[in-house]
């Protein structure tokens, strides 16, 4: 018995050698020793394929001398320690037939000679087990995630043949010097798939989570199956960096997209476009007067010459630019506005008081339709009044209109902010309105303007009032506006206008108090923005009032998963008025209606019934489980969640207090604290989760992410829905058996006018697929899954309104937000 070493290579995380036999390769397993003591199997992959034309195969480079088989080891590269590896004949895997060194400095000379002079060897050898994948185990890494500000979740999955019984996994992960490390690998799903290479086979697959240290390491992961040969994946330092770089470009925010720049060059006006629009509108039968309203106080000289420059240019030309100069004895700002030579300007000097009555002083003598606020610092586009002209041609009704903006910093634009069409929740949490607001005349005619109580507030409470009257609120989506970042501007130093957070909480508790609805609005973590506490009843402390919440629960068998469910909803839920309802779906453990009668005699408010029909239909059993329940509020939980926080329920619930809200949904993380569900995205022919794969503890672009926000849809997996809503709408679509069917019910819901609400306080952990498993990797629920996305798609494609939730300007199919180009 013959084993040689013909050569090496180095490769990425992994080292090849090429070896020649006269056994069968398939006859040979491979061991690894460490020079810390950590023994691990190794692939052997043959060169060539089973009867292959000779031709082809010595084409390949499988022509051994006569007699003889080529295979390749694949080994981890451990540079901080040297490598025994031991081949042996499977019939005697106790005495090797051949010891093989494997030494850094020494593997590093041999791999470049060879690079350098057999560049046919490396060809064959360097990367072999990517190319040989099926019918064995494999591991590899999908990302590495920051979770904490100095730890990262590391995912990764193990796959091999599934023979029909459970069989377990060991996993040893190991540092550069061959150590081992002191992580836990956590499973997050696992099940048997379709191979997806072969349709006909089925494979396990598990996917683990490892928590390590928020630094550039070596990582080698070895996974041993009971009854299979192990393997393992390793990656060197560039790699570990690479994936993590990876995962902050997956999830970074549009202000630190570094082609921002480019991309506004690309996308604002033109001297050509203001030229074509100013002949347009000049056109126009109607053209509503605007009165541009802005109080000067001493601002920079080139900031407030800029600013009017700005406005003078603009190619829709009914305006009127009103300057409330407040500066009193400066001769700077006098000899700016004094050089002013355009009969649409106007000067009104007046006593200085505080920014909301010197604008109302502005407001008072303006005559146009619509009035607009910019700040004496700032900038706007040349079509601004344009585009908002072209937005009110297309909603006549729209009282209040915004548009995007960013910073102009020294120069530079940068810091975008593109909102979505109007988000009652988000601007609960805080004023993402901001500039350039215009409102109508017929609306402001009918609200009491700010005073100055809320000064550094005063855009934002001037908007809260309007928007409770306002016909319609439109978003005009372009980058239209650009504020300024200096040392006294609100953008660039908060303390510069400290009474601000004040003035925003008290304008969004009187906002609420205007409106009937019983809430507490305090501040946050973050400055300048807010969460309200919503009550039920006058007396705060009397919860009489509160709506009852009936829990539903479908579930098969997983018994253990179940009661931790129900365990976790029981033990930590401080809100009092709430029942569970189990459904029992086609179960067949034994332990699992052991744990229905334990459960139901521990605790009364939970009760087991059972679904008539066979197969899996997640909405005909929610909705037979909403029958069989009393409550006011319906809440489908899925048995993989877990409470975190006791509060959870409470947040969820206040939401209802307003009458406008139809359905809450909560933040779900991963068990290594990953987001998987932050509200559902919804365009044409796609949707997915916000902010999947993110930190738990990262905010999310505009801080959705943290605080309440509105989107099109919500998860199943935890969804707080109205029953007489529930019920108006159908309940869940019986024929959307398994996918999308909790989308279809959002949008049903919010096709009703009624609003749905992303909760972030309401977090739970969620472990996605482990119940049933990814459809997507079953041949027989693909089919299912195909008829169900074309039946769903073809419904609501037509509906779809690009922008609403999701800023046009943003890749409507990601949830991201990523800019489109």
């Amino acid at each position: 018995m013959t084993v040689k070493v013909l050569g090496l290579c180095r490769g990425n995380g992994k080292g090849y050698i090429e070896i020649t036999t006269d056994l069968d390769p398939e006859g040979l397993m491979t061991r690894v020793r460490t020079a810390t003591g950590v023994h691990m199997e190794c692939p052997i992959y043959r060169i060539g394929f089973p009867a292959e034309d000779e031709i082809a195969r010595r084409h390949a480079g499988d022509d051994p001398e006569p007699g003889m088989h080529l295979g390749v080891i694949a080994v981890p590269l451990l540079d901080e320690t040297s490598l025994e590896i031991g081949v042996f004949s499977r019939e005697d895997p106790t005495h090797p037939l051949l010891v093989i060194p494997f030494k850094t400095f020494e593997t590093k000379i041999k791999s470049r000679l060879a690079y350098k002079y057999h560049k046919d060897l490396t060809g064959r050898i360097r990367d072999i087990d990517q190319r040989r994948l099926s019918g064995r185990p494999y591991t590899y890494i999908t990302g590495i995630y920051p979770v904490e500000d100095h730890t990262l979740s590391c995912r990764f999955r193990v796959r091999f043949p599934y023979d029909g019984s459970p069989e377990g996994c060991a996993i040893t992960v190991l540092d550069k010097a061959g150590n081992r490390m002191d992580v836990t690998p956590v499973a997050m799903e696992a099940g048997a798939i379709t191979d997806p290479r072969d349709d006909t086979q089925r494979i396990n697959e598990t996917e683990y989570s490892i928590i390590l240290e928020h630094k550039p390491q070596t990582l080698c992961i070895y996974a041993k199956p009971e009854r299979h040969d192990g393997n393992f994946t390793c990656i060197s330092e560039p790699m570990f960096e690479g994936f993590v770089n990876g995962a902050y470009d997956l999830t970074k925010k549009p202000w630190w997209d570094e082609g921002y720049g480019v991309w506004f060059e690309q996308h604002r006006a033109t001297w050509a476009d203001v030229a074509n629009q100013r002949a347009i509108s000049a056109k126009w039968e109607d053209r509503p007067l605007i009165s541009i309203v802005t109080a000067v106080f001493r601002p920079p000289v080139e900031y407030l010459k800029a600013y009017i420059d700005s406005v003078l240019a603009q190619s829709y030309e009914h305006f009127e630019l009103i300057l409330v100069n407040v500066s009193g004895d400066s001769p700077e700002t006098s000899a700016v506005l004094d050089a002013i030579d355009d009969p649409r300007v106007r000067i009104i000097t007046t006593e200085n008081k505080s920014i909301p009555e010197n604008t109302n002083v502005g407001i008072a003598v303006s005559k146009g339709d619509y009035i607009a606020f910019v700040d004496h610092d700032d900038t706007i586009e040349p079509d601004t009044l344009y585009r908002y002209m072209c937005e009110i041609r297309e909603h006549p009704d729209a009282d209040l209109l915004y548009c995007d903006e960013d910073l102009l910093d020294n120069g530079v634009y940068r810091w975008p902010v593109f909102k979505p069409q109007f988000n009652p929740d988000m601007l609960y949490g805080s004023n993402y309105v901001t500039h350039m607001l215009m409102v109508s005349r017929h609306v402001l005619s009918q609200v009491e303007l700010s005073g100055a109580d809320v000064s550094g507030a005063q855009d934002f409470d001037l908007t809260l009032k309007c928007a409770e009257k306002a016909r319609c609120v439109r978003g005009v989506q372009y980058m239209l506006y650009h504020w300024r970042a200096h040392q006294n501007s609100t953008s660039a130093n908060m303390d510069s206008k400290p009474y601000a957070e004040e003035a925003g909480r008290l304008s969004i508790q009187r906002h609420f108090e205007r409106v009937g609805i019983n809430a507490e609005v305090s501040e946050s973590e973050l400055p300048c923005r807010f969460r309200t506490r919503y009550f039920f009843s006058e007396d705060r402390e009397d919860h009489t009032n509160d709506p009852k919440v009936s829990i539903v629960i479908p579930t098969k068998d997983h018994a253990s998963m179940l009661k931790t469910c129900i365990d976790s909803v029981l033990s930590k839920t401080t809100y009092a008025n709430f029942d569970v309802t189990v459904v029992e779906n086609n179960s067949v453990e034994p332990e699992t209606f052991a744990y229905y009668e334990e459960v139901q005699k521990q605790d009364p408010r939970v009760k087991v019934v059972t679904w008539p029909g066979k197969g899996f239909n997640y909405s005909a059993i929610c909705n037979y489980g909403a029958a069989q329940s009393s409550g006011d509020l319906l809440l489908f939980l899925n048995n993989d969640t877990e409470v975190i926080d006791g509060g959870w329920l409470e947040s969820m619930v206040g939401f209802f207090a307003r009458p406008e809200v139809g359905m809450v949904g909560a933040k779900l993380i991963f068990r290594d604290k990953l987001v998987q569900h932050g509200g559902i995205w919804v365009t044409q022919d796609h949707c997915g989760h916000y902010g999947e794969m993110m930190s738990y503890k990262d905010g999310g672009y505009l801080e959705t992410l943290r605080y309440p926000v509105n989107v099109a849809a919500v998860t199943g997996a935890c969804q707080m829905v109205r029953r007489s809503v529930f019920s108006k709408v159908g309940g869940l679509d019986e024929d959307l058996a398994v996918v999308l069917n909790d989308v279809d019910l959002s949008l049903k819901v919010g096709q009703e006018g009624y609003l749905i609400v992303f909760d972030p306080q309401a977090m739970l952990y969620h472990a996605e697929h482990v119940s049933r498993g990814r459809d997507e990797t079953d041949k027989d629920r693909v089919i299912r899954a195909i008829n169900e996305r074309a039946r769903f798609y073809a419904k609501w494609d037509q509906h779809i309104v690009r922008g609403q939730y999701l800023n046009r300007n943003l890749d409507q199919g990601n949830g991201h937000y990523k800019i489109t180009w």
